[in-house]
């Protein structure tokens, strides 16, 4: 998990992602924000992220980008 606190924090070292939950619904991240956190978790964990995995909700925090990439391993 530390390694994605880090890799968030490159793309956005203004978000507190160790403790914010509703990064989209409270509009801490944004589109443009997401596509970059999709490449750098692709990249980083080896993975491909499907179209239909694309959901806000799938990125509303740290805990659900991990369980999507845990999902995906």
């Amino acid at each position: 998990m530390e390694q994605l606190f880090e890799l968030l924090e490159e793309i956005r070292p203004d978000v507190d992602f160790r403790t914010l939950e509703g990064l989209v619904t409270g509009s801490y991240i944004d589109s443009f924000d997401i596509v970059s956190i999709i490449n750098a978790v692709e990249d980083e964990y080896s993975i491909e992220i499907p179209v239909e995995s694309m959901l806000p909700e799938n990125f509303e925090s740290a805990a659900a980008i991990m369980n999507l990439v845990d999902s995906l391993r």
